[in-house]
Protein backbone atom coordinates (compact mmCIF):
# COMPACT_ATOMS: atom_id res chain seq x y z
CA UNK A 1 0.00 0.00 0.00
CA UNK A 2 1.20 3.53 -0.44
CA UNK A 3 2.75 4.90 3.04
CA UNK A 4 3.49 8.21 1.30
CA UNK A 5 1.66 11.25 2.48
CA UNK A 6 1.11 13.07 -1.19
CA UNK A 7 -0.76 16.38 -1.97
CA UNK A 8 -4.04 16.63 -3.54
CA UNK A 9 -2.12 18.36 -6.43
CA UNK A 10 -0.20 15.62 -6.61
CA UNK A 11 -2.93 13.53 -6.68
CA UNK A 12 -4.57 15.49 -9.51
CA UNK A 13 -1.27 15.45 -11.09
CA UNK A 14 -1.34 11.49 -11.48
CA UNK A 15 -5.10 11.12 -12.15
CA UNK A 16 -4.39 13.50 -15.40
CA UNK A 17 -1.44 11.27 -16.32
CA UNK A 18 -3.90 8.36 -15.92
CA UNK A 19 -6.75 10.05 -18.00
CA UNK A 20 -4.46 11.16 -20.68
CA UNK A 21 -3.52 7.59 -21.30
CA UNK A 22 -2.55 5.72 -24.29
CA UNK A 23 -1.13 7.64 -27.56
CA UNK A 24 1.12 4.31 -28.40
CA UNK A 25 -2.72 2.41 -28.40
CA UNK A 26 -2.99 3.80 -31.87
CA UNK A 27 -0.06 2.17 -33.56
CA UNK A 28 0.39 -0.03 -36.81
CA UNK A 29 1.20 -2.69 -34.24
CA UNK A 30 -1.03 -5.39 -32.80
CA UNK A 31 -1.71 -5.13 -29.32
CA UNK A 32 0.75 -8.27 -28.56
CA UNK A 33 3.34 -6.86 -30.36
CA UNK A 34 3.59 -3.44 -29.02
CA UNK A 35 3.71 -5.59 -25.47
CA UNK A 36 5.84 -7.81 -26.33
CA UNK A 37 8.89 -4.68 -27.53
CA UNK A 38 11.16 -4.76 -25.71
CA UNK A 39 11.00 -8.33 -24.34
CA UNK A 40 14.64 -9.71 -26.28
CA UNK A 41 12.39 -11.53 -28.80
CA UNK A 42 15.24 -13.18 -31.16
CA UNK A 43 13.40 -13.59 -34.28
CA UNK A 44 13.24 -17.31 -33.81
CA UNK A 45 16.65 -18.06 -33.43
CA UNK A 46 17.80 -20.26 -30.52
CA UNK A 47 17.50 -18.80 -26.65
CA UNK A 48 19.37 -21.07 -24.77
CA UNK A 49 18.50 -23.19 -22.07
CA UNK A 50 15.00 -24.65 -22.07
CA UNK A 51 13.11 -23.38 -18.45
CA UNK A 52 9.87 -23.80 -16.78
CA UNK A 53 8.85 -20.83 -14.11
CA UNK A 54 5.36 -20.20 -12.02
CA UNK A 55 3.11 -17.38 -11.79
CA UNK A 56 0.85 -17.05 -8.84
CA UNK A 57 -1.84 -14.07 -9.31
CA UNK A 58 -5.37 -12.56 -8.92
CA UNK A 59 -5.79 -12.12 -12.96
CA UNK A 60 -7.97 -15.50 -14.01
CA UNK A 61 -11.04 -15.87 -15.35
CA UNK A 62 -13.17 -13.91 -18.20
CA UNK A 63 -13.08 -10.74 -17.13
CA UNK A 64 -10.87 -8.34 -19.71
CA UNK A 65 -8.19 -7.78 -17.62
CA UNK A 66 -7.47 -11.62 -16.87
CA UNK A 67 -7.76 -12.32 -20.51
CA UNK A 68 -5.46 -9.56 -21.33
CA UNK A 69 -3.00 -11.31 -18.74
CA UNK A 70 -3.48 -14.20 -20.47
CA UNK A 71 -2.95 -13.21 -23.79
CA UNK A 72 0.31 -11.56 -22.31
CA UNK A 73 1.41 -14.51 -21.17
CA UNK A 74 0.83 -16.23 -24.37
CA UNK A 75 2.51 -13.63 -26.78
CA UNK A 76 5.79 -13.72 -24.26
CA UNK A 77 5.95 -17.39 -24.67
CA UNK A 78 5.96 -17.08 -28.35
CA UNK A 79 8.70 -14.58 -28.09
CA UNK A 80 10.54 -16.94 -26.08
CA UNK A 81 10.30 -20.09 -26.91
CA UNK A 82 12.39 -21.35 -24.38
CA UNK A 83 10.73 -20.28 -21.66
CA UNK A 84 7.15 -22.05 -20.52
CA UNK A 85 5.13 -20.24 -18.12
CA UNK A 86 2.92 -22.45 -15.84
CA UNK A 87 -0.19 -20.08 -14.65
CA UNK A 88 -1.50 -20.85 -11.64
CA UNK A 89 -3.77 -17.77 -10.97
CA UNK A 90 -6.71 -17.42 -8.74
CA UNK A 91 -9.24 -14.74 -9.19
CA UNK A 92 -10.71 -15.61 -5.40
CA UNK A 93 -9.12 -14.16 -2.37
CA UNK A 94 -9.55 -16.65 -0.16
CA UNK A 95 -8.25 -19.54 -2.68
CA UNK A 96 -5.44 -17.32 -3.84
CA UNK A 97 -4.24 -16.96 -0.29
CA UNK A 98 -4.71 -20.46 0.57
CA UNK A 99 -2.56 -21.43 -2.00
CA UNK A 100 0.15 -19.47 -1.25
CA UNK A 101 0.01 -20.39 2.55
CA UNK A 102 0.08 -23.95 0.97
CA UNK A 103 2.94 -23.19 -1.54
CA UNK A 104 4.97 -21.38 1.30
CA UNK A 105 4.38 -24.57 3.48
CA UNK A 106 5.75 -27.23 1.25
CA UNK A 107 8.68 -25.51 0.00
CA UNK A 108 7.48 -24.64 -3.39
CA UNK A 109 6.53 -21.00 -3.94
CA UNK A 110 6.39 -19.31 -7.24
CA UNK A 111 9.04 -17.74 -8.78
CA UNK A 112 6.28 -14.84 -9.37
CA UNK A 113 3.42 -14.17 -7.49
CA UNK A 114 1.15 -11.15 -6.54
CA UNK A 115 1.15 -9.45 -3.33
CA UNK A 116 0.10 -6.01 -2.29
CA UNK A 117 3.51 -5.54 -0.01
CA UNK A 118 3.32 -3.13 3.42
CA UNK A 119 4.09 -4.58 6.81
CA UNK A 120 1.87 -7.85 6.34
CA UNK A 121 4.90 -8.47 3.42
CA UNK A 122 7.56 -7.94 5.87
CA UNK A 123 8.36 -11.42 6.57
CA UNK A 124 8.09 -12.54 2.86
CA UNK A 125 10.48 -9.83 1.82
CA UNK A 126 12.79 -11.19 4.46
CA UNK A 127 12.59 -14.44 4.15
CA UNK A 128 11.40 -15.37 0.49
CA UNK A 129 11.39 -12.47 -1.75
CA UNK A 130 13.96 -11.36 -4.32
CA UNK A 131 15.62 -7.94 -4.32
CA UNK A 132 14.76 -6.20 -6.98
CA UNK A 133 16.74 -3.19 -6.79
CA UNK A 134 19.62 -4.31 -8.76
CA UNK A 135 17.52 -4.77 -11.57
CA UNK A 136 15.78 -1.33 -10.95
CA UNK A 137 19.09 0.44 -11.21
CA UNK A 138 20.36 -1.30 -13.99
CA UNK A 139 17.22 -0.76 -16.36
CA UNK A 140 15.92 2.79 -15.69
CA UNK A 141 13.53 2.87 -18.59
CA UNK A 142 11.56 -0.03 -16.91
CA UNK A 143 11.78 1.49 -12.88
CA UNK A 144 11.71 5.09 -14.44
CA UNK A 145 8.38 4.17 -15.58
CA UNK A 146 6.26 3.83 -12.24
CA UNK A 147 4.72 5.97 -10.35
CA UNK A 148 5.81 6.35 -6.96
CA UNK A 149 4.73 2.88 -5.71
CA UNK A 150 7.82 1.01 -5.03
CA UNK A 151 7.78 2.28 -1.42
CA UNK A 152 4.68 -0.56 -1.21
CA UNK A 153 7.73 -3.34 -0.88
CA UNK A 154 10.28 -0.70 0.85
CA UNK A 155 11.45 -1.21 4.21
CA UNK A 156 13.42 1.58 6.80
CA UNK A 157 15.28 -1.72 8.62
CA UNK A 158 15.72 -3.72 5.42
CA UNK A 159 17.48 -2.69 2.72
CA UNK A 160 15.98 -3.03 -1.30
CA UNK A 161 12.56 -3.06 -2.91
CA UNK A 162 10.79 -6.77 -3.09
CA UNK A 163 8.33 -6.23 -5.03
CA UNK A 164 7.05 -3.70 -8.39
CA UNK A 165 3.91 -2.31 -9.11
CA UNK A 166 1.19 -4.09 -11.52
CA UNK A 167 -2.10 -2.73 -10.66
CA UNK A 168 -3.23 0.70 -9.35
CA UNK A 169 -6.53 0.82 -7.29
CA UNK A 170 -8.75 2.59 -5.28
CA UNK A 171 -11.99 1.73 -3.58
CA UNK A 172 -15.17 4.38 -4.52
CA UNK A 173 -18.93 3.85 -5.11
CA UNK A 174 -20.24 2.99 -8.20
CA UNK A 175 -24.06 4.81 -9.17
CA UNK A 176 -27.32 4.08 -11.33
CA UNK A 177 -27.47 7.85 -12.64
CA UNK A 178 -31.17 6.45 -13.65
CA UNK A 179 -32.38 5.53 -10.55
CA UNK A 180 -31.20 8.15 -8.36
CA UNK A 181 -33.09 10.57 -10.98
CA UNK A 182 -36.00 8.60 -10.26
CA UNK A 183 -35.86 9.25 -6.49
CA UNK A 184 -35.13 12.33 -7.04
CA UNK A 185 -31.86 13.13 -5.08
CA UNK A 186 -28.37 12.90 -5.76
CA UNK A 187 -25.55 10.78 -4.40
CA UNK A 188 -24.70 10.38 -1.17
CA UNK A 189 -21.75 13.03 -0.25
CA UNK A 190 -21.82 12.23 2.95
CA UNK A 191 -22.33 8.53 5.64
CA UNK A 192 -25.06 10.91 7.03
CA UNK A 193 -27.08 11.51 3.88
CA UNK A 194 -27.18 8.18 2.96
CA UNK A 195 -29.67 6.43 5.21
CA UNK A 196 -32.04 9.19 3.94
CA UNK A 197 -30.94 8.04 0.12
CA UNK A 198 -31.41 4.27 1.47
CA UNK A 199 -35.10 4.95 2.54
CA UNK A 200 -36.22 6.21 -0.81
CA UNK A 201 -34.75 3.31 -2.87
CA UNK A 202 -36.41 1.00 -0.36
CA UNK A 203 -39.34 2.41 -0.88
CA UNK A 204 -39.38 1.12 -4.57
CA UNK A 205 -38.37 -2.32 -4.14
CA UNK A 206 -34.55 -1.44 -5.05
CA UNK A 207 -31.39 -2.23 -2.28
CA UNK A 208 -29.26 0.75 -1.63
CA UNK A 209 -25.88 -0.68 -1.64
CA UNK A 210 -24.89 -4.16 -1.90
CA UNK A 211 -22.14 -6.13 -0.87
CA UNK A 212 -21.03 -9.32 -0.43
CA UNK A 213 -18.96 -10.15 2.38
CA UNK A 214 -18.84 -13.97 1.17
CA UNK A 215 -15.28 -13.16 -0.01
CA UNK A 216 -14.66 -11.45 3.42
CA UNK A 217 -12.10 -8.73 2.27
CA UNK A 218 -15.02 -6.77 1.42
CA UNK A 219 -16.13 -5.93 5.12
CA UNK A 220 -12.29 -5.29 6.01
CA UNK A 221 -12.60 -2.99 2.86
CA UNK A 222 -15.65 -0.86 4.28
CA UNK A 223 -14.19 -0.62 7.70
CA UNK A 224 -11.13 1.02 5.99
CA UNK A 225 -13.11 3.09 4.23
CA UNK A 226 -14.87 4.78 7.64
CA UNK A 227 -11.81 4.74 9.52
CA UNK A 228 -9.76 6.92 6.98
CA UNK A 229 -12.78 9.10 6.30
CA UNK A 230 -14.05 9.74 9.92
CA UNK A 231 -9.98 9.79 11.48
CA UNK A 232 -7.38 9.82 8.85
CA UNK A 233 -4.25 7.93 8.82
CA UNK A 234 -3.80 9.05 12.42
CA UNK A 235 -6.18 6.34 13.99
CA UNK A 236 -4.26 3.34 12.21
CA UNK A 237 -0.66 4.72 13.57
CA UNK A 238 -2.46 4.72 16.74
CA UNK A 239 -3.87 1.15 16.45
CA UNK A 240 -0.33 0.01 15.27
CA UNK A 241 1.26 1.84 18.23
CA UNK A 242 -0.93 0.75 20.65
CA UNK A 243 -1.96 4.75 21.78
CA UNK A 244 -5.55 3.35 20.61
CA UNK A 245 -7.58 0.38 21.05
CA UNK A 246 -9.43 -2.14 18.69
CA UNK A 247 -12.11 -1.99 21.14
CA UNK A 248 -12.27 1.70 22.04
CA UNK A 249 -15.11 3.74 21.28
CA UNK A 250 -14.23 5.07 18.39
CA UNK A 251 -14.07 1.77 16.46
CA UNK A 252 -16.85 0.35 17.83
CA UNK A 253 -18.65 3.28 16.74
CA UNK A 254 -17.43 2.23 13.05
CA UNK A 255 -18.47 -1.08 13.26
CA UNK A 256 -21.86 -0.59 15.02
CA UNK A 257 -22.54 2.09 12.25
CA UNK A 258 -21.79 -1.13 9.83
CA UNK A 259 -23.92 -3.26 11.17
CA UNK A 260 -26.95 -0.57 11.21
CA UNK A 261 -26.27 -0.14 8.13
CA UNK A 262 -26.81 -4.08 7.83
CA UNK A 263 -30.08 -4.23 9.79
CA UNK A 264 -31.49 -1.02 7.74
CA UNK A 265 -31.09 -2.84 4.76
CA UNK A 266 -28.95 -0.41 2.96
CA UNK A 267 -26.05 -3.09 2.42
CA UNK A 268 -28.37 -5.81 1.02
CA UNK A 269 -29.39 -9.51 2.49
CA UNK A 270 -27.64 -12.20 3.21
CA UNK A 271 -24.39 -10.46 3.25
CA UNK A 272 -22.42 -13.86 4.38
CA UNK A 273 -23.30 -15.61 1.73
CA UNK A 274 -23.71 -13.55 -1.50
CA UNK A 275 -20.11 -13.16 -3.57
CA UNK A 276 -19.29 -10.37 -5.86
CA UNK A 277 -20.74 -11.69 -9.34
CA UNK A 278 -24.07 -12.07 -7.63
CA UNK A 279 -23.85 -8.30 -6.53
CA UNK A 280 -22.39 -6.83 -9.82
CA UNK A 281 -25.03 -8.66 -11.68
CA UNK A 282 -27.75 -7.32 -9.98
CA UNK A 283 -26.00 -3.64 -10.06
CA UNK A 284 -26.10 -3.76 -13.89
CA UNK A 285 -29.79 -5.39 -14.11
CA UNK A 286 -30.58 -2.54 -12.43
CA UNK A 287 -31.92 -3.91 -8.85
CA UNK A 288 -29.59 -2.22 -6.63
CA UNK A 289 -28.86 1.74 -7.06
CA UNK A 290 -24.66 1.55 -5.58
CA UNK A 291 -21.98 -0.88 -6.01
CA UNK A 292 -19.24 -0.73 -3.46
CA UNK A 293 -16.38 -1.92 -5.70
CA UNK A 294 -12.51 -0.94 -6.82
CA UNK A 295 -11.28 0.43 -9.79
CA UNK A 296 -10.83 -3.07 -10.51
CA UNK A 297 -14.50 -3.74 -11.76
CA UNK A 298 -14.03 -0.61 -14.58
CA UNK A 299 -13.90 -2.79 -17.24
CA UNK A 300 -16.77 -4.99 -16.56
CA UNK A 301 -18.97 -2.20 -15.88
CA UNK A 302 -17.61 -0.49 -18.99
CA UNK A 303 -18.83 -3.41 -20.84
CA UNK A 304 -22.40 -3.60 -19.12
CA UNK A 305 -25.80 -2.68 -20.31
CA UNK A 306 -25.37 -0.30 -17.98
CA UNK A 307 -22.41 1.28 -19.01
CA UNK A 308 -24.32 4.95 -20.07
CA UNK A 309 -26.09 4.54 -17.01
CA UNK A 310 -23.02 4.81 -14.52
CA UNK A 311 -21.95 7.52 -12.56
CA UNK A 312 -18.85 7.48 -9.59
CA UNK A 313 -18.61 8.89 -6.31
CA UNK A 314 -16.12 8.93 -3.39
CA UNK A 315 -16.77 6.85 -0.62
CA UNK A 316 -19.11 9.31 1.21
CA UNK A 317 -16.92 10.93 4.26
CA UNK A 318 -18.32 12.48 7.79
CA UNK A 319 -20.11 15.37 7.97
CA UNK A 320 -18.16 16.48 11.48
CA UNK A 321 -14.92 15.45 9.86
CA UNK A 322 -14.43 17.26 7.12
CA UNK A 323 -10.47 17.62 7.08
CA UNK A 324 -9.93 13.85 6.52
CA UNK A 325 -12.91 13.26 4.24
CA UNK A 326 -11.08 12.72 0.88
CA UNK A 327 -8.42 10.45 2.16
CA UNK A 328 -8.63 7.61 -0.02
CA UNK A 329 -8.61 3.59 0.56
CA UNK A 330 -5.79 2.78 -2.15
CA UNK A 331 -2.21 1.67 -3.24
CA UNK A 332 -0.64 -0.51 -5.11
CA UNK A 333 -1.09 -4.33 -5.77
CA UNK A 334 2.17 -5.95 -7.21
CA UNK A 335 4.93 -8.81 -8.05
CA UNK A 336 7.41 -10.26 -6.29
CA UNK A 337 10.06 -13.25 -7.26
CA UNK A 338 11.56 -15.80 -5.10
CA UNK A 339 14.93 -15.45 -4.22
CA UNK A 340 14.68 -19.38 -4.56
CA UNK A 341 14.95 -18.82 -8.58
CA UNK A 342 18.60 -19.05 -9.84
CA UNK A 343 20.46 -19.28 -13.04
CA UNK A 344 17.93 -19.51 -16.19
CA UNK A 345 14.76 -19.58 -14.00
CA UNK A 346 15.98 -16.43 -11.89
CA UNK A 347 16.71 -15.09 -15.67
CA UNK A 348 12.87 -15.59 -16.67
CA UNK A 349 11.68 -14.92 -13.80
CA UNK A 350 12.86 -11.47 -14.16
CA UNK A 351 12.33 -10.79 -17.68
CA UNK A 352 8.65 -11.88 -17.31
CA UNK A 353 8.37 -9.52 -14.43
CA UNK A 354 9.56 -6.86 -16.03
CA UNK A 355 7.50 -7.89 -19.30
CA UNK A 356 4.23 -7.88 -17.69
CA UNK A 357 4.98 -4.42 -16.25
CA UNK A 358 5.89 -2.53 -18.92
CA UNK A 359 4.50 0.33 -19.89
CA UNK A 360 3.90 -0.94 -23.30
CA UNK A 361 1.75 -3.58 -21.65
CA UNK A 362 -0.03 -1.17 -19.56
CA UNK A 363 -0.66 -0.07 -22.96
CA UNK A 364 -2.32 -3.33 -24.01
CA UNK A 365 -4.34 -3.56 -21.07
CA UNK A 366 -5.52 -0.18 -21.71
CA UNK A 367 -6.62 -0.87 -25.17
CA UNK A 368 -7.96 -4.66 -24.41
CA UNK A 369 -10.40 -3.19 -21.64
CA UNK A 370 -11.03 0.01 -23.05
CA UNK A 371 -9.86 1.59 -19.46
CA UNK A 372 -8.64 1.16 -16.04
CA UNK A 373 -6.28 2.83 -14.06
CA UNK A 374 -2.33 1.88 -14.00
CA UNK A 375 0.59 2.61 -12.31
CA UNK A 376 2.67 3.93 -14.83
CA UNK A 377 3.08 6.96 -16.71
CA UNK A 378 2.06 6.64 -20.00
CA UNK A 379 0.60 9.07 -22.97
CA UNK A 380 -2.37 7.92 -24.15
CA UNK A 381 -5.30 9.43 -26.06
CA UNK A 382 -8.21 10.56 -23.88
CA UNK A 383 -10.99 9.59 -26.38
CA UNK A 384 -9.39 5.75 -25.75
CA UNK A 385 -10.68 5.40 -21.94
CA UNK A 386 -14.24 5.01 -21.27
CA UNK A 387 -16.83 6.77 -19.93
CA UNK A 388 -16.57 4.99 -16.49
CA UNK A 389 -12.79 5.51 -16.09
CA UNK A 390 -13.06 9.06 -17.19
CA UNK A 391 -15.56 9.05 -14.04
CA UNK A 392 -14.13 7.54 -11.73
CA UNK A 393 -10.38 9.33 -12.51
CA UNK A 394 -12.61 12.28 -11.67
CA UNK A 395 -13.60 11.10 -8.34
CA UNK A 396 -10.53 9.85 -7.87
CA UNK A 397 -8.97 13.33 -7.92
CA UNK A 398 -10.73 14.59 -5.41
CA UNK A 399 -8.21 12.60 -3.37
CA UNK A 400 -6.10 14.08 -0.53
CA UNK A 401 -3.70 11.26 -0.17
CA UNK A 402 -3.75 7.25 -0.72
CA UNK A 403 -4.33 4.69 2.49
CA UNK A 404 -3.77 1.19 3.00
CA UNK A 405 -5.97 -1.16 4.71
CA UNK A 406 -6.09 -0.63 8.83
CA UNK A 407 -4.04 -3.52 9.04
CA UNK A 408 -1.46 -3.62 6.06
CA UNK A 409 0.79 -1.24 8.65
CA UNK A 410 0.83 -3.33 11.56
CA UNK A 411 3.52 -6.32 11.95
CA UNK A 412 0.84 -9.12 13.40
CA UNK A 413 0.73 -10.99 10.27
CA UNK A 414 -2.67 -12.54 10.74
CA UNK A 415 -4.71 -9.23 11.58
CA UNK A 416 -6.08 -9.34 8.57
CA UNK A 417 -7.56 -12.97 8.14
CA UNK A 418 -8.91 -12.16 12.15
CA UNK A 419 -10.40 -8.16 10.94
CA UNK A 420 -11.83 -9.97 7.89
CA UNK A 421 -13.66 -13.12 10.05
CA UNK A 422 -14.32 -11.19 13.07
CA UNK A 423 -16.61 -8.14 10.33
CA UNK A 424 -18.30 -11.20 8.78
CA UNK A 425 -19.13 -13.25 11.81
CA UNK A 426 -20.89 -9.70 12.77
CA UNK A 427 -23.02 -9.57 9.91
CA UNK A 428 -23.67 -13.16 10.76
CA UNK A 429 -24.85 -11.87 14.05
CA UNK A 430 -22.41 -11.38 16.20
CA UNK A 431 -22.57 -7.72 18.67
CA UNK A 432 -20.31 -5.24 17.24
CA UNK A 433 -18.66 -4.87 20.57
CA UNK A 434 -17.69 -8.30 20.90
CA UNK A 435 -16.18 -8.26 17.20
CA UNK A 436 -13.85 -5.29 18.50
CA UNK A 437 -13.28 -7.02 21.48
CA UNK A 438 -12.33 -10.58 19.70
CA UNK A 439 -9.86 -8.33 17.47
CA UNK A 440 -8.27 -6.58 20.28
CA UNK A 441 -7.76 -9.58 22.26
CA UNK A 442 -5.69 -11.26 19.26
CA UNK A 443 -4.05 -7.99 18.95
CA UNK A 444 -2.57 -7.95 22.90
CA UNK A 445 -2.04 -11.97 22.56
CA UNK A 446 0.09 -11.54 19.69
CA UNK A 447 2.02 -8.04 20.01
CA UNK A 448 5.51 -8.26 19.88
Amino acid sequence: MVHKKRSAFLVLTVALILAAFTAGCGSSKNAGESAGADTGANNGKPQGEKVSITILSRASGTSPAAVAFQNLLKKFMEENPNIKVVDESLNDENAFNNKLKTSLATGNVPHIWTNYGGEAFKDYAKNIALDLQPYLDEDKEWSGAFLPLLDTWQYKDLKGTYGVPSEFYSIAIYYNKELFEKIGMAPPATVEEMKAVAEKFKAIGITPMAIADKENFRGGHMLTNLSLTKFGQAKTEALVSGQAKWNDADMVSLLQLMKDWQDAGILGNNLVTTDNNAITANFIAGKSAMLYEGSWGISQLAESALKDKIGVIPFPGFADSPDTKNVWFGGAGGYSVSKEAKGAELEAAIKLTKYLTSVDAFKYYLEFTKGGVYPVKMTVDPTAVDPITQAFMAAQATASEFKGELYAYDPIAQLQDKVRNEIQGMFAGNPPQKAADNIQSFVESNRK
